[in-house]
């Protein structure tokens, strides 16, 4: 096991710390969250909910949600490690708006879903590397 990979080895109060690639990962969903916030925000504030998006109440539960989940993937958890890859893949559904977007103009609306996708795959990405799945295997025994 090489030392950068697999920092599975404990602190000095005796925790183990989670492989950098999770603390990695982690930074890009709360990053990706940020855009989808911003983007939610911006298209109320702005454009009272007529762009693109789910609409104030649906994307601030969601929002909730995703923050949720990594809260409970900084502690290890595998089915909030999976509700990041359903969340990637809702993502993924108005990508196809982003071409007419920028042929409309809307270059900002545009960059938010690309930037959201790219952050959340980078993110869940990383959730599945080596390191990592050993990491929230040995988090799912308990040891």
């Amino acid at each position: 096991m090489s030392g950068v990979a697999d920092r599975r080895s404990t602190l000095d109060d005796g925790t183990r710390s989670r492989p950098r690639r999770v603390d990695h990962a982690l930074f890009a969903l709360w990053a990706a969250w940020g855009v989808s916030a911003t983007a939610l925000f911006v298209n109320q504030a702005t454009f009272g909910g007529s762009g693109i998006g789910p609409g104030p109440s649906l994307g601030i539960v969601s929002l909730l949600i995703q923050a949720i989940s990594f809260v409970f993937v900084a502690r290890g958890s595998g089915v909030a490690r999976g509700v990041t890859v359903v969340f990637l893949v809702l993502a993924a559904l108005p990508l196809p708006l982003a071409v007419r977007l920028v042929r409309d103009g809307s270059i900002l609306s545009a960059g938010y879903l690309a930037a959201s996708f790219a952050l959340k795959g980078v993110g869940v990405l990383w959730l599945f590397t080596a390191d990592a799945k050993r990491w929230f295997a040995i988090e799912a025994r308990g040891l």
